[in-house]
């Protein structure tokens, strides 16, 4: 009789998908997260640490150097060991388990922690191996519906921008010298193609970097073409 551990997944245990990955899995459930370690180890990986709080967690990071990190986001304090898992090595790639598809905010959240893949409540073991694979082999991953959760995020945030460039009060030189830095000109072509003298120049550009909140000229070029910061109605 087969045992529990190799039933489900006895296919991809053939295959080995995860042979000589490095796994951590964090979580404060000790029946989940031994039977997820022997499932990955059965998959190929070496014998997952186990981690359930900060502490556990910062000592299996120095003693395993994963390549991965599960998360169960149930877990508690996941905020901070979602931060501290990416604190203490910059190559861990995080996977955030059990999140629902409807928990938009909490998806976001983990986007711009870092997290390298998702694996939802309603995903099955067998997806979780193949997005482990997946995301040792340098990609992040996710369903189409987090897909679309997070392309909304970011439309919104561009949207910020913009609305945020249109809010500067620029006055018309100082867009007009904006759009000039874009082109890469100096303050001397500045003057000259403007008939101003150079230290007024100087004055302008000095206006525009702390209303732009940029230290220089080339941030404030790239900025601008971003977000079409001289698109607003300049005041005289």
């Amino acid at each position: 009789m087969a045992s529990i551990v190799e039933m489900p997944w006895s296919t991809a245990r053939d295959r080995m998908p995860l042979r000589g990955a490095r796994v951590i899995i964090v979580d404060d459930c000790v029946l989940y997260r031994e039977y997820l370690a022997a499932v990955i180890a059965g998959n190929g990986a070496i014998v997952p640490s186990v981690a359930w709080n900060l502490s556990s967690l910062t000592a299996a990071i120095e003693e395993a150097v994963p390549c991965v990190v599960l998360l169960n986001m149930a877990t508690r304090g996941n905020a901070t060991l979602l931060r501290q898992a990416l604190n203490l090595n910059p190559h861990v790639r995080v996977i955030a388990l059990g999140l629902s598809e409807e928990d938009e905010q909490a998806i976001v959240a983990c986007a711009e922690a870092g997290v390298a893949g998702y694996h939802m409540r309603t995903e099955s073991l067998e997806d979780l191996l193949a997005l482990i694979g997946r995301v040792v082999a340098g990609e992040s991953t996710c369903s189409p519906k987090v897909s679309a959760i997070l392309l909304r995020r970011l439309s919104a945030l561009a949207s910020q921008e913009r609305t945020d460039a249109k809010s500067l009060d620029l006055t018309a030189r100082e867009a007009q010298i904006l759009r000039m830095l874009e082109l890469g000109q100096s303050n001397r072509e500045i003057a000259a193609e403007l008939c101003i003298a150079i230290h007024t120049v100087k004055n302008h550009v000095h206006s525009l970097l702390n209303k732009l909140g940029v230290s220089t000229r080339a941030q404030a070029a790239a900025l601008s073409r971003t977000t079409g910061c001289p698109t607003g109605e300049p005041r005289p």
